[in-house]
């Protein structure tokens, strides 16, 4: 299992109660021939996810990373972790558990890049083999149901909406396991993997119950590769004009599953630039039928590029860089979702460029995107 000295490594990401820990549970009971070490990460003083593992399991080779996120604050301690854990204890594969609002991609850059708070190459020691997302099937399909929301309480903080959490974990991932998927009505379970496969169609998808599945499946796979996995996220490659491409896994009966479940996509560019005031009011009002929208707004008198990341009701619009002199000042906007009136949408969002006579009276509004 080690290439050139290095373990393995799988990371496994997921909103909380997606099944995470039971995935992991369940590899530790059928390792086959590995020696599996884990590392479990949580927001909470204490690691429940860990002592659940660690009862069911030798805690021998079982890490608590507590009160705070692998993504960000504990980037140094999970490589140190990692790295002690490669001195002190022979084990051939390495298996992190995410917390629950952790975004997969700083998490798979402290192993392929490592971290300024942490001396340690982790190169030199590991290299990623498999992203895995566990996907709360049943909470994707409330969270996503303009009609119908998840209670308060099962909502993360403001800073992390439940809609990004769950688009940004199928968006970079390898393995997609659609978890609790016998909570879901199938016509709803089919609409979804539709959905799914349109955000992120190079992902290898399974449809599971209290996350059963082989091992092998998560284990060993040689799927991880940091650009690929990038690149092929769907609005990425709609911006790109690729659309669903035979060359990033796309079968045609996977293209007439969406189509049958109205699941669309389209690309909105524009070489003038926005009002503010118009395209904030736009923004504010969620279409429930987007599902995704993502991309990069030319608006009027601002030299700041204002980038836009929607996941179903959560919105974020701000400042991400400066135009620079050489640059083609021009608004590219992706849409995916579900039975969505494209041409409605597009004359919203013409509705809110400005007319020729406008750029003057543009400058005298309040930013509605400050830095």
């Amino acid at each position: 299992m080690a290439r050139n000295g290095t373990i393995p490594v799988t990371v496994v990401s997921g909103y909380l109660g997606a099944g995470k820990t039971t995935l992991i549970n369940h590899v530790l009971s059928n390792p086959g021939d590995r020696r599996v070490a884990v590392i479990v990460n949580d927001m909470g003083e204490v690691n429940v996810d860990a002592e659940l593992i660690a009862r069911e399991n030798d805690e021998d080779g079982i890490v608590d990373l507590s009160n705070g996120c692998i993504c960000c604050r504990l980037q140094g301690d999970l490589l140190e972790e990692a790295a002690q854990l490669a001195e002190s204890r022979a084990f051939d594969y390495l298996l992190v558990e995410s917390s629950g609002i952790s975004e997969p991609i700083p998490v798979a850059q402290v192993f392929t890049e490592g971290t300024d708070a942490s001396d340690v190459d982790p190169t030199t020691l590991f290299r990623l083999d498999t992203m895995v997302t566990v996907l709360d099937t049943y909470g994707f399909w409330k969270e996503f149901d303009a009609g119908e929301r998840l209670p308060e309480a099962a909502q993360p903080d403001e800073d992390r909406p439940l809609s990004e959490v769950l688009v940004e974990g199928i968006e970079f991932c390898d393995v997609l396991l659609l978890n609790k998927s016998d909570m879901v009505p199938d016509d709803v379970l089919e609409e979804i993997e539709s959905v799914v496969e349109t955000l992120q169609p190079r992902a290898k998808r399974l449809r599971t119950t209290y996350c059963e599945v082989d091992p092998d499946v998560i284990l060993d796979t040689g799927r991880f590769d940091f650009e690929t996995a990038k690149r092929s996220q769907g609005w990425k490659r709609h911006l790109r004009g690729e659309g669903h491409d035979h060359e990033v896994h796309t079968r045609d009966e996977e293209r007439r599953a969406a189509e049958r479940h109205g699941v669309s996509s389209f690309v909105f560019r524009s070489d003038r630039p926005f009002h503010p005031e118009r395209l904030a009011a736009w923004l504010e009002d969620w279409d429930g039928s987007i599902i995704r929208a993502k991309g990069v707004c030319h608006v009027a008198n601002r030299e700041a590029v204002i980038g836009v990341s929607q996941a179903g009701p959560s919105v974020r619009a701000g400042p991400i860089g400066e135009w620079r002199p050489d640059d083609d000042r021009r608004t590219q906007l992706v849409f995916i979702g579900r039975e969505m009136n494209e041409e409605r949408i597009r004359e919203e969002l013409e509705a809110c460029v400005l007319d020729g006579d406008e750029p003057e009276a543009a400058e005298a509004v309040a930013d509605p995107f400050p830095l």
